[in-house]
């Protein structure tokens, strides 16, 4: 089975069937408005779902909502073709995919609590300090307008926080504009030169195609029905626990396996067997899958081994009891693939010829950086604090759509301890003026979960359009369009949930509220206890660079080198953590396929694979449409 419209266009040329012809443009017109009419649908459903904690479908690689659409249009296409046909289904998709992840609970849905808690409590000595640092709309200074968004049952006074949503709101906006035209510029070599595999956009592009036999594939449906039987007993098993049901979910096996020292130091030892994680871990390469599954069992080892040196216990001194400093090499080894991964990318970039558009989206992309650097000096930092802060938050941006366009993660982590957490621990927060440190403490929300990044949703929205045969250039300006209004949308369907439920209240997810609180507490840790440079930490962030320059040189060196720096990257992240045994799991099963019946064997047990992910992603989304419908709790699916 294809996993492209250009080979599924060759494959009905041999045939002799004409594929589906080009959308005329009042056709994609249409298709256009159906779109971000989902796309505002989605963002209610996606903030009813997440901020009261039933199901959270924002933080995954995929868009479950879009998958959810893409499902429910298949379904009625032959009633309304004119609005379900290949183009008006990707289109959904692209909106979608440059949305979902704004107004999630990592970005957005985080954003109001964070920057006003420190303004409502003041219990730690400093945050009253640091606000008086920071200008006025940061965040509302009338508590009693603030009361609301923490104690809720009341309804928010737009104007009063309109300030502070036109700030942040544009900060995230002129940040995705620039992430657009960076992804606009390197897209092409990614896609037509490195001929990438993006295992993320296989799923949806099969599922937009005309007369696709996917729907009609008996391996498919099996493999929808496994999960999708599997999960729902999981569900119900919540509701009624005499429902027997089979755990998927990780799991921590530490007590069950490695209940002493010094095993018991590589905890957790997270195994799970979640459905659509395996099936996108199938569809990446299978290095890739094997150095995931090996560098995440190294990183247990490595804590293991410190433990078995004693180098954990006090007496060890403070050398020794960061050791292995994991923390420091992934952030050494994210800055350096990102840096690797633009390195290559100019040197082709110089050597050919540049067509207008590629200026103008050069030109687009420093004025953003000019304007971000702008607001950050006017919230207090210093010029060089906030253009190294862009620099850090667009190299992790860039690394991870990499990541995602070679490994297919489905829940693509960065760093532990996000960009500025990161930046401010290696640098010390004595190398800050106070300032600076109060605009880093306020601006924490994003890219504190890295997941919410959407450059790779970028990358593979013109991964998609090159797939149809659309413009570039259209599909940069849809992207824009989709970001501007989720996030002007999402801003007040969010704002308005938050005074209805009340973030310090037991109603909503308490992750986003304990982030609000870790956050702040952060901040006044970095503002009361000024440190030093952490030599040390810089020193292993550097020893982290320098495994991923090696991987890479080896692997252009000797192409049997079986280790792939993507492995590396992500190990000591939530996807190496949480996930290494599911690609340990998904590396046997594709080696297996391979071993023993090649590459034809592989694409025969293609719809299978696309079976289980449907599957998995329909049955979370439609429980999460059931607990948003009635108002209930639900299974956890995940963790």
């Amino acid at each position: 089975m294809s996993s492209s419209r250009v080979q599924l266009e060759e494959r009905l040329s041999e045939e002799g069937v004409s594929p589906e012809p080009p959308a005329r443009q009042p056709a994609l017109r249409s298709a256009l408005v159906l779109a971000l009419l989902c796309e505002v649908l989605v963002i209610f459903w996606i903030v009813a779902s997440e901020v009261p904690g039933k199901v959270f479908i924002s933080s995954w690689s995929i868009v479950m909502p879009g998958i959810f659409l893409l499902a429910l249009l298949a379904l009625v296409r032959r009633w309304f073709p004119r609005f379900t046909n290949s183009h008006a289904m990707l289109l959904v998709y692209t909106c979608l995919s440059a949305t979902a992840c704004l107004v999630g609970y990592g970005a957005l849905q985080l954003m109001f609590p964070a920057v006003s808690w420190m303004r409502y409590y003041s219990t730690y000595p400093s945050w009253s300090r640091i606000m008086a640092l920071l200008p006025d709309w940061v965040a509302p200074t009338d508590r009693d307008v603030l009361r609301g968004l923490f104690y809720g049952n009341s309804v928010p006074d737009l104007r009063v926080w309109l300030p502070t949503m036109l700030a942040w709101g544009g900060m995230s906006f002129v940040f995705a504009v620039v992430m657009i035209a960076l992804a606009l510029l390197m897209s092409q070599s990614w896609i037509r030169e490195e001929k990438l595999t993006f295992p993320i956009v296989m799923l949806p592009l099969e599922m937009c195609q005309p007369r696709t036999p996917l729907w009609r594939s008996g391996l498919f449906w099996f493999g929808f029905a496994v999960p999708a039987v599997l999960e729902s007993l999981l569900a119900l098993n919540f509701y009624f626990p005499s429902v027997p049901a089979i755990q998927l979910k990780h799991v921590d096996f530490t007590t069950f396996l490695f209940p002493d020292r010094p095993w018991s130091a590589g905890a957790p030892w997270l195994i799970g067997f979640t459905p659509f994680v395996i099936g996108f871990a199938f569809l990446a390469p299978a290095d890739i899958s094997f150095s995931v599954f090996l560098f995440g069992i190294g990183d247990r080892l490595a804590l293991v081994l410190a433990a078995y040196l004693g180098w954990d216990l006090p007496s060890a001194g403070s050398y020794a009891r960061r050791m292995p400093y994991l923390a420091q090499q992934n952030v050494g080894a994210f800055m350096a693939f990102g840096g690797l991964v633009l390195w290559r990318w100019l040197r082709r970039y110089r050597q050919r010829a540049h067509e207008r558009w590629e200026t103008g989206a050069l030109a687009v992309a420093v004025t953003g950086v000019v304007l971000l650097a702008v607001f950050f000096h006017l919230l207090g930092m210093a010029w060089w604090t906030g253009l190294l802060l862009i620099g850090t938050i667009l190299m992790y941006a860039i690394a991870l759509s990499r990541v995602r366009a070679e490994s297919g993660a489905a829940w693509a982590f960065g760093s532990f301890g996000g960009a500025h957490g990161n930046m401010v621990s290696l640098l010390g927060s004595g190398s800050f003026s106070q300032q600076s440190i109060a605009a880093l403490g306020v601006s924490q929300w994003y890219a504190a979960d890295l997941r919410f990044l959407p450059m790779p949703f970028h990358f593979e929205a013109f991964k998609m359009a090159d797939s149809a045969g659309w413009s570039r250039r259209r599909t940069a300006g849809v992207l824009v369009l989709a970001t501007l209004l989720g996030i002007v949308v999402g801003s007040v369907i969010i704002l308005y949930w938050s005074y209805a439920l009340g973030w310090s209240t037991a109603k909503v997810y308490y992750a986003i509220t304990a982030s609000s609180i870790g956050l702040s507490r952060r901040a006044d840790d970095w503002f009361r206890n000024p440190m030093p440079v952490d030599t040390v930490g810089l020193q292993w962030a550097g020893i982290g660079a320098l495994v991923v320059v090696a991987l890479a040189w080896l692997r252009q060196q000797f192409l049997w080198f079986p280790l792939h720096p993507v492995g590396y990257v992500l190990a000591h992240t939530g996807t190496g953590l949480s996930f290494w045994s599911h690609y340990g799991i998904a590396w046997v099963l594709k080696a297996l396929v391979l071993r023993f019946g090649g590459m034809r064997l592989y694409q025969r047990a293609l719809p299978l694979v696309f079976g289980v992910i449907v599957g998995d992603i329909l049955t979370q989304t439609l429980w999460s449409v059931m607990a948003v419908i009635l108002n209930v709790p639900v299974y956890q699916f995940v963790s």
